[in-house]
């Protein structure tokens, strides 16, 4: 190909020239008018990368024509809560959750979804006997729950919020009723543990020193010929040895005194004591119920 390169014409722009060379090398001007063969640029080598695994492999979700997956839109979780909220007033309940559970799978942040699930697992606030994730429900009504699902909610809240106040009471009354008995077996708890900490004392005590001095005779027993120091060692181990007993048996009894006095603050290890756990625990579940949609 002819050596080219291009110059413009300093009198008249519209017009452009080339030197080349001709057939004999010698340089010519010429006007570029485009009829001869175009000025080509050296091309650059083309390098052809074979693709990885990972880039042959499609995205998550992208089809072949570069499509993804259908999603449900707020509206369409709208019509599923709808069709859920008619069941429930049917009274078919299975078909009400199952409705709720297909809207939550499209969509778990759709807070129309969670308030009518705490309507359904409460019978519109009325009933929390059998009511299963109870607190798990109101948390997530307090988070994703608009002002106006949560005030609709607070509209039918008169039952819940009278058992609650019901179960305050008796959680009060059930209160003064056990530490008014913790007091008192308190009182003979502690007395018993003084009396066998007074008997282990006058077991373990003696035992004690009846040891240290068979011991001590132990190393002085043939000093005497009489056989005198063998015989104060053995009456002293004898004597240790009973004391022992006894401290193995007042121990036993000052342990039993001492656990007595521990389980007597815990409400669990009595029948009341739990029923007052078990009203205070249902209170608080509700009370977190009322708070979950309370503005």
């Amino acid at each position: 190909m002819a050596e080219e390169r291009m110059i413009d014409d300093d009198l008249n722009k519209d017009k452009k020239y080339r030197i080349r060379k001709n057939a004999d090398g010698e340089e010519e001007l010429i006007i570029d008018d485009g009829a001869d063969e175009a000025f080509e640029l050296p091309q650059t080598p083309e390098f052809s990368v074979p693709e990885t695994e990972d880039e042959q492999t499609e995205s998550p979700g992208q089809t072949e024509s570069n499509e993804y997956p259908y999603e449900v839109t707020a509206s369409e979780c709208s019509v599923l809560v709808d069709k859920a909220r008619a069941c429930m007033e049917e009274g078919d309940l299975e078909a009400a959750l199952k409705n709720l559970d297909e809207a939550q799978n499209y969509d778990p942040y759709y807070g129309g979804a969670w308030a009518l699930r705490l309507e359904l697992l409460t019978k519109n606030l009325t009933d929390f006997e059998d009511a299963e994730n109870l607190e798990e429900v109101a948390k997530n009504v307090s988070s994703y729950c608009t002002d106006g699902q949560k005030a609709a909610l607070a509209q039918n809240s008169q039952v819940l919020e009278q058992k609650i106040i019901a179960l305050e009471e008796q959680a009060a009354a059930l209160h003064v009723e056990v530490e008014q008995k913790k007091s008192e077996r308190r009182e003979v708890f502690l007395a018993d543990r003084k009396r066998t900490l007074i008997w282990f004392s006058a077991t373990a005590v003696p035992f004690l020193v009846c040891l240290v001095v068979a011991l001590a005779f132990t190393s002085v027993m043939f000093a005497r010929q009489d056989g005198l120091n063998i015989i104060i060692m053995i009456v002293f181990a004898a004597l240790a040895a009973l004391f022992f007993i006894a401290s193995l048996v007042t121990g036993h009894k000052l342990w039993a005194a001492m656990k007595k006095v521990s389980l007597n603050e815990k409400n669990s290890s009595t029948k009341i004591g739990r029923e007052y756990e078990q009203t205070l625990a249902e209170a608080k579940k509700l009370n977190t119920v009322l708070h979950s949609f309370k503005i």
